[in-house]
């Protein structure tokens, strides 16, 4: 501490404590038993069914395989994946290097995630340096040292982290001018959880800023397009067996803590189940079209390196508060990565305020609305475990707003 940081730049000696703590915290959190989830025994199992069975996730649920020793601790039994496909092949190399053994394979699957979290460290690190040297320690640490990542993470074994990298990935290919290389990657997320996907419009309003005519930008279009369309169909090739390989229809009819679990339970009854989920997911789909089309709008009129990333951290931070159907306490990892490539301010804390809320929904779930026996009716359940859970953060964000809006209107009638 008492060493003087010359240009920006921290000393080695306090990256090497901070990499040899992550290490040494993130180890000791492999042997975690999950708690929350049971999400990494159905990516073993699934893994199992293309690595050792033959047998494809995309088309075939668990209990096809009931005789597999994973079998018994998988949570969705009768569902297919709702993954992509670029998980699925690392779930089933995965699965292959463990082998049989119940505690290598749940060791493995979390090792696979701690390899995708250094890989974030190295990028945030590798950006920041870069772009803000003298905030990369505290950048690193924002996210490496954050005690919710390495429980979701290390702990829970939860695969978001791969989904996460790619974002990144994206992020850094985009600050270097590498446009085409930041849509692949997006994609590559997308093709993990689909939630890169919400982040292209920002990509692309921010390539289509940098080049320099309309004919150049049509053409990047025209090329990123089938680059990408190539790239889906030779993920999905190995698992194609034609019909629905998406299994939309669970994520669809999936509703829980979140805003419009809320709404869709206040309708019910009047609309009946399937025509509240949806107009309340139609509705969720078509908001979140207008705000990520309006950070894209907010990108292409700026010319701020930190725009795109503000504008990414904004497109998952309004998903995951009011536009998300099924809403879980790890998805809270996703704007947390970019966060830290940001300076303090209303963003960033909103994002840390997110992930502490977020940590409390097994807890609040347990300890308040459900406490054993029968469970609890949709309708009393979502009226209450949304806004108990992510209450405090709407709260932050009207405040927020507010207090923004006031800050213009005075400065507005200052300048008239």
């Amino acid at each position: 501490a008492g060493q003087v940081i010359h240009a920006g730049r921290q000393p080695r000696a306090m990256w090497v404590a901070l990499l040899g703590s992550l290490l040494v915290i993130n180890l000791s959190m492999l042997w975690l038993y999950p708690i929350d989830a049971a999400d990494v025994f159905d990516n073993i199992d699934r893994g199992r069914i293309t690595a050792r069975y033959g047998g494809n996730p995309f088309y075939e649920p668990p209990r096809r395989y009931a005789q597999d020793a994973f079998f018994a601790y998988v949570a969705w039994p009768d569902y297919t994946t709702a993954y992509g496909p670029l998980w699925e092949l690392l779930a089933a190399g995965t699965s292959r290097l463990a082998g049989e053994a119940r505690l290598a394979n749940v060791l493995a699957f979390k090792a696979l995630g701690l390899v995708f979290y250094a890989g974030c460290l190295a990028l945030i690190a590798g950006i920041l340096r870069r772009r803000a040297p003298e905030r990369a320690l505290q950048g690193v640490c924002l996210f490496g040292l954050n005690p919710f990542v390495i429980y979701e993470t290390a702990g829970n074994g939860h695969n978001d982290i791969v989904m996460v990298f790619f974002i990144l990935l994206g992020v850094w290919a985009l600050l270097r001018g590498r446009f085409s290389w930041a849509v692949v990657a997006l994609l590559a997320g997308g093709l993990v959880k689909f939630i890169p996907l919400l982040l292209l419009p920002v990509a692309a309003a921010a390539a289509l800023r940098a080049l320099p005519t309309w004919r150049r930008r049509l053409r990047w279009l025209l090329l990123v397009g089938l680059t990408g369309a190539m790239m889906t169909l030779a993920l999905f090739a190995p698992f194609w067996r034609g019909g629905d390989i998406l299994a939309v229809q669970r994520r669809a009819t999936l509703f829980t803590a979140s805003l419009p679990a809320l709404a869709q339970a206040q309708l019910e009854p009047g609309l009946g189940v399937d025509a509240s989920q949806r107009v309340v997911a139609a509705v969720a789909a078509l908001l979140m079209a207008v705000a990520a089309g309006y950070q894209a709008w907010r990108v292409w009129r700026s010319s701020e390196w930190q725009a795109p990333v503000r504008a990414a951290a904004h497109v998952l931070l309004f998903y995951l508060l009011f536009t998300c159907l099924w809403f879980q306490p790890w998805y809270a990892l996703w704007p947390l990565a970019l966060a830290a490539l940001l300076p303090e301010g209303a963003l960033a804390r909103t994002v840390v305020l997110l992930s502490y809320a977020a940590a409390w929904k097994t807890i609040i779930f347990d300890d308040f609305v459900y406490t054993g026996g029968p469970l609890p009716s949709q309708a009393w359940r979502e009226t209450l475990l949304g806004p108990i859970t992510l209450g405090v953060v709407w709260f932050y964000v009207a405040y927020r707003s507010i207090l923004t809006w006031r800050q213009q209107t005075a400065r507005r009638e200052i300048r008239t």
